[in-house]
């Protein structure tokens, strides 16, 4: 049972961490943070290859989440 639980929290962290990096490359909190205002690390990280790199990241973390989402399925159903 404590497997099962742990499993879970699992997934919610990838479906949480997911939606986290595909939303705020694009928000004003990127645009704004500490790290944006230092001059060569700025500029980097306000392009769109930075930004879209996070994005994909957030997206690779959304698959694992749905593959293992599918995984707990069938675990779920063999209790």
């Amino acid at each position: 049972m404590k497997r099962i639980w742990l499993h879970f929290l699992y997934l919610l962290y990838c479906v949480e961490a997911g939606i986290f990096l595909i939303l705020v490359p694009w928000s004003l909190l990127w645009t704004h943070s500490y790290f944006s205002q230092i001059p060569g690390l700025g500029d980097l990280l306000l392009s769109g290859y930075a930004k879209g790199a996070v994005t994909a990241f957030g997206l690779l973390h959304l698959l694992v989440a749905s593959r293992d989402f599918l995984a707990f399925c069938r675990a779920v159903k063999e209790i």
